[in-house]
């Protein structure tokens, strides 16, 4: 028995009640030999004559990720007359907008071994190894959108991009030979129970609880490696629910996703200063859908379903690897080949990418680091999507399935670290102000994780226009 590896969608909530007291109160609809869906089903152990059970499943997906992005870019029309163009209905006085800069795409193919093991009655253990065969990425400038007109938005190139100009410093180069990543990913350990469940209650449906952990395996994604990793020691929670209807199952789940630590090889530590954050926001993700069953077999095992689905995902904003994490990392680098970049420039007029050179007073210490690793802070942004999917149980014994999905997720900043906070107020005109640091201790006014090239308002990184287009297909043995 096993979990689909579908992503389905949120339900109202009159749909979400009514599904719960199907789930959890006596109903005579649902045949008796019905089987929960893949969703929600749970394999287990001693049970009668069935002491052992155990299901080996390997997963293959594709993801393919599309996106804009832009820079705020600060208007003024009266200056600049090349302005004009690019600031159409901006007021005269000025205003910050989103000009666009590149275009970005990545794909990733993913294999993911899974074994789940049944503990005792509707109880069992999930395990997956998940292996990364190639997660390759571009970063180019972005066109004209196919607009040719005179007053159309114009195709980005050296001349006009403040990422990477041609004349003056650059962020990074464009295009970048970005590196090719794969390897071993982070591992999940997750046990799921069903506190209630058709199988022992042909009245009710089906209530599955999940704890799981993820441990930081992978080789954590750095400058100069080809890891996958994440870093980050994370605890999973979810609940699911589903109630067969004769030919139909519908299901919701709902899955959050807490950041607990970070590991000492990571890039997530916690520094000197008013830092925001340490590691990656926590996600939550709802889903809701139905699983359509035309043919069943109870005798021979035999089953096709299809399944459809919506849902939708919350990422809270924190510290994480952004869409130009590997870009930042390597202009980050070539920062670090001039010394004059390393300590900064706090008339801020220099565009190549360094830590906030405040938060270090006197030499660099490593509790306040000088150097850019690409790593930013990441605005919160939802997630919506949708998939269809099939599956085929050609006996009691195996099964074999295919989904696939389209993914849009909000506009967000890539950017989006704050300067710092006023804790030492040495004059009352100080109040409320980041003075430059003469102490230790105002130093500690400053966030260490702020980059002054890409955090300052006015040049802030964001992302819009995301698409993400998933495939994925399974192979499961069942003993």
């Amino acid at each position: 028995m096993s979990k689909n590896s579908a992503l389905p969608l949120p339900p109202r909530a009159l749909l979400l009640g009514a599904l719960l007291a199907g789930a959890l109160s006596p109903c005579a609809l649902a045949p008796r030999d019905a089987r929960a869906a893949e969703w929600t089903d749970v394999i287990d152990a001693a049970d009668g004559d069935d002491p052992f059970d155990i299901t080996a499943e390997v997963f293959y997906r594709r993801h393919l990720r599309r996106a804009k992005i832009t820079r705020e870019y600060n208007c003024d029309r009266l200056a600049r007359p090349e302005d004009q163009s690019t600031c159409q209905g901006a007021p005269e006085g000025g205003q910050v907008v989103h000009v666009k800069e590149l275009r970005y795409q990545r794909w990733t193919h993913e294999m993911v071994p899974r074994l789940q093991v049944g503990l005792w009655k509707d109880l069992a253990l999930l395990i997956e190894a998940p292996v990364v065969m190639q997660d390759e990425q571009e970063v180019r400038y972005a066109g004209n959108g196919g607009d040719t007109s005179p007053d159309g938005s114009p195709a980005i190139d050296p001349a006009n991009s403040s990422v990477a100009p041609d004349s003056g410093q650059q962020l990074f180069a464009v295009p970048t030979q970005l590196p090719v990543r794969s390897g071993f990913g982070d591992m999940l350990f997750k046990v799921r129970f069903a506190p209630v469940s058709h199988e022992r209650d042909s009245s009710r449906g089906e209530w599955v609880l999940e704890a799981g952990y993820r441990a930081p395996t992978g080789t954590p994604m750095k400058f100069g490696n080809v890891g996958v990793g994440r870093g980050v020691h994370e605890l999973e929670l979810g609940t699911s629910f589903s109630r067969r209807y004769r030919y139909i199952e519908p299901y919701s789940s709902f899955l959050v996703n807490l950041p607990v630590g970070a590991s000492v090889k990571s890039p997530f530590q916690q520094y000197a200063g008013s830092q925001e954050y340490i590691t990656p926001g926590l996600r939550a993700r709802f889903d809701f859908g139905a699983e359509l069953i035309p043919y069943f077999n109870r005798r021979t095992g035999m089953k096709f379903f299809i399944n459809l689905g919506l849902g939708a995902a919350y990422q809270g904003e924190g510290r994480d690897y952004s869409e130009l994490f590997d870009a930042l990392a390597i202009g980050g680098n070539a920062c670090r080949a001039d010394p004059n970049n390393i300590t900064g420039n706090r008339d801020n007029k220099n565009n190549c990418a360094f830590y906030n050179p405040e938060a270090r007073f006197g030499n660099p210490a490593p509790q306040a680091p000088a150097a850019f690793d690409g790593v930013t802070t990441v605005e919160q942004f939802v997630t919506v999507r949708g998939n269809i999917g099939f599956g085929l149980h050609v006996s009691q014994n195996v099964k074999f399935g295919a989904s696939v999905a389209l993914a849009h997720e909000t506009e967000h900043n890539l950017t989006n670290s704050e300067i710092g906070r006023d804790l030492y107020k040495a004059t009352p005109e100080e109040q409320g102000v980041l003075t430059p640091a003469r102490t230790p201790e105002e130093a500690q006014e400053h966030n260490p994780t702020f980059t002054p090239s890409v955090d300052t308002i006015g040049r802030r990184i964001r992302v819009e226009e995301t698409t993400v287009f998933s495939a994925a297909f399974t192979l499961a043995v069942m003993f």
